[in-house]
């Protein structure tokens, strides 16, 4: 699954409902709250990063819009927590 955070009450709701190998991506004003999450690989929009001035979080990496791409096309499901 693939779980897109865009809030930080969407990080919370998301939490509770991810699974070994997930990924979870931080887009938006997601990133503000980006933090790693046990068992998934983390993500956050790179463009993002940058335009709110947030330093790189650890457990957290970089990606660009065609690395979300990507993400998309390798997991069945997505679901987007705002």
């Amino acid at each position: 699954m693939l779980h897109l955070v865009q809030t930080k009450a969407g990080l919370a709701k998301c939490k509770g409902q991810t699974a070994k190998g997930d990924a979870v991506v931080f887009i938006g004003d997601g990133v503000i709250a980006a933090s790693s999450v046990k068992n998934c690989d983390c993500y956050a929009i790179e463009e993002d990063l940058n335009r709110l001035g947030v330093n790189q979080i650890d457990g957290v990496q970089s990606c660009t819009m065609s690395d979300l791409v990507e993400l998309v096309v390798t997991h069945k499901q997505s679901v987007s927590w705002r």
